[in-house]
């Protein structure tokens, strides 16, 4: 009785094991690179992302069914208009979702973080080009002024399979994210590894000096009163 249990339980796992090796020889394997590139200086920047794809091809991309989508979580540090996310969505015809709400006028000390969704939709995989603004936070002053750092994330790569995420080899791990850019419904992707052509990147941005606060405190008073005095002549002129 025992040697039967034994037999059964090895023809179990002998048929888990060939298809498994099956199911592995027929995904594909998404061989993919990504190269970053931060453009401009000051408060306003803009990241340009180029992914490129050495396998599969793009007829056997399209006959999947597979999308890949770009992750960037966009740390306190920095922020992305949601009106520019519109006008490119408008006008580039991209499909960006931003998910999280968005103070453009805040502090970095009182914002609050968001992530960014570009879906990579175009049949042509093997080149695709992206690129999205986004604008550093004024940052807490401090006594001897100088710079703060604001560190820039590596994206990620999501891949969704309309029948099974196994489709794409590898064993990423899974994420729920919205299916499309109407955050319509969630979908479960794959993060799936790339091939990263870029380094980290900090982003530097001016901090104001403390030290200078009782001379602008005493100028911003000044001028202030200057504007209420110039006003009311002007008011009292007229009146007349």
């Amino acid at each position: 009785m025992q040697g039967i249990k034994c037999y059964i339980l090895l023809q179990l796992g002998l048929l888990y094991y060939v298809t498994s090796v099956n199911s592995a020889s027929e995904c594909m394997k998404l061989d993919t690179s990504i190269t970053q590139k931060v453009e401009h200086e000051g408060f306003h920047r803009e990241i340009k992302w180029l992914i490129e794809t050495a396998t599969p091809t793009s007829q056997l991309w399209q006959e999947s069914g597979c999308k890949l989508c770009l992750k960037l979580d966009i740390s306190r540090g920095m922020f992305v208009n949601p009106d520019e996310l519109a006008e490119l969505n408008r006008t580039q015809k991209l499909q960006i979702l931003l998910d999280g709400n968005v103070d453009t006028e805040a502090p970095a000390h009182e914002a609050s973080e968001h992530t960014v969704y570009v879906y990579l939709n175009d049949h042509n995989i093997e080149r695709l080009s992206v690129k999205i603004p986004v604008h550093l936070r004024y940052q807490r002053g401090q006594i001897t002024g100088g710079y703060g750092k604001v560190s820039l994330r590596k994206p990620s790569l999501l891949v969704w399979c309309p029948k099974q995420l196994s489709m794409v080899c590898g064993r990423g791990l899974k994420v729920e994210a919205p299916c499309d850019e109407t955050f319509s419904k969630m979908c479960v992707w794959k993060n799936q590894t790339y091939q990263a052509l870029f380094d980290d990147v900090e982003l530097f941005v001016p901090v104001g000096d403390l030290d200078d606060y009782p001379l602008v405190s005493i100028v911003s008073l000044l001028l202030g009163c200057a504007g209420c005095v110039y006003i009311l002549s002007v008011l009292s002129t007229t009146s007349l």
